[in-house]
């Protein structure tokens, strides 16, 4: 898993992609795409230097593009020496005049160097802004992920863990970032979509807190494999097919990629999430909560589709089937046409890991439970909550 101290060893399912064409772009137009993999946990190290191997299989820019640049900051395990991390570095990759793939060394930001605090993210993201200058942007991340919880409420601390909510792991500092820090540093400049290859990202209130500083999300309501997203396809979408119908491929090659596999191995969720289309969802949701307050609390919370299981982590539930389990069949129709809206792709193995799928509307929710009195403390200072009103 993309988790703490979890890891699967998976086959790679290879899918190549063709037909590819390239577009021109207006002139002055300059498309980024930022690879940011903070694999310092080493159960991470060895797929991140795979993933950026399958990544180099794709399009990449030729040399003094002007209209394309690919960049990728990379921290990974050291298992060479004393230290737990390996050189934090930032690099271009271009195909040179025999149309073989090189490198250029942008910058070294040190073994010290920690990928996971909202100064750090910063920094790489400024470094980059400053030797591409784009005007369209892609940021893929690459880490661990615990949706909207709070510092360590995931990973054992329970009612004790700190009020923040959570995206990558340091392995030695143990920071992880506050998604408010994430977006927050990545609104400084608006980027065209998110690829966030981390655990349990897809949560209508972690997305909502991303809407004002990108166009879509890329993200998944359940854990991901150690694999990751099918990297070899991604950059073939995001430079020669940008926009809906390449982020809708990625995800495609995504579901591909899992449903290819056996076993447990076969087991993936996905869904490209519209950001201008989630204050429309939060306004219909709030008015089913505002009539249907009663019939709410009333909903026996495990009858409801969830994608955690491990009951005592009972956290990420489909968001269309708890509202269904308490609004009315026209509120519920209403709500399910947004959803197509807001949620234009989605797929879902049957199963993921055991966990039978019947229900997928692609965004997780969490359902109070009495029992969490910090957390619902907490929930109740989300972006999401303050729209919903979820919790009063």
């Amino acid at each position: 898993m993309k988790r703490l101290f979890h890891s699967l060893l998976i086959v790679f399912l290879v899918s190549a992609f063709t037909g590819c064409v390239d577009i021109s772009f207006p002139e002055g137009d300059k498309r980024m795409v930022l690879v940011y993999i903070a694999a310092s946990e080493s159960s991470l190290t060895s797929y991140s230097s795979g993933n950026v191997a399958d990544l180099l299989r794709g399009h990449v820019p030729k040399k003094g593009s002007r209209s394309e640049d690919l960049l990728v900051f990379i921290q990974e395990h050291d298992y060479k020496s004393a230290t737990t991390k390996g050189d934090a570095t930032l690099k271009r990759y271009y195909t040179d005049s025999s149309g073989d793939v090189a490198e250029e060394f942008i910058a070294s930001f040190g073994k010290d160097f920690d990928a996971c605090t909202p100064e750090s993210l910063a920094r790489v993201l400024a470094t980059a802004e400053s030797v591409s200058r784009p005007t369209v942007r892609t940021l893929l991340f690459s880490s661990h992920g615990t949706g909207w919880m709070p510092l360590g409420y995931f990973n054992g601390k329970g009612e004790k863990a700190k009020s923040r909510k959570t995206i990558g792991y340091d392995c030695q500092t143990k920071n992880e970032l506050d998604i408010n820090d994430f977006a927050i540093v990545l609104g400084k400049y608006h980027w065209e979509a998110l690829l966030l290859d981390c655990c349990y990202m897809g949560t209508v209130e972690g997305i909502y807190q991303l809407r004002k500083c990108c166009d879509w999300v890329i993200a998944s309501p359940t854990e991901i494999l150690v694999q990751g997203f099918p990297y070899n396809c991604i950059l073939d979408q995001l430079f020669l097919h940008p926009g809906q119908k390449g982020l809708e491929a990625i995800c495609q090659k995504y579901y591909e990629l899992y449903q290819g596999q056996t076993g447990d191995y076969q087991s993936g969720t996905i869904s490209l999430t519209k950001t201008d289309e989630l204050d429309n969802l939060a306004g219909i949701c709030a008015d089913i909560v505002a009539l249907r307050r009663t019939e709410m609390e009333a909903v026996n919370r495990l009858a409801v589709q969830h994608y955690f299981y491990n009951n005592t982590k009972d956290y990420f539930f489909d968001l269309a089937h708890y509202f269904e389990s308490f609004a009315t069949d026209e509120q519920y129709a209403l709500l399910c046409g947004q959803l197509d809206k807001t949620v234009p792709f989605k797929k879902t193995t049957a199963k993921f890991l055991g966990l039978k799928i019947d229900r997928f509307s692609g965004l997780s929710t969490y359902i109070p439970d009495p029992r969490y009195t910090d957390l619902n403390a907490y929930y109740s200072t989300l972006d999401w909550n303050s729209a919903v009103r979820v919790i009063e």
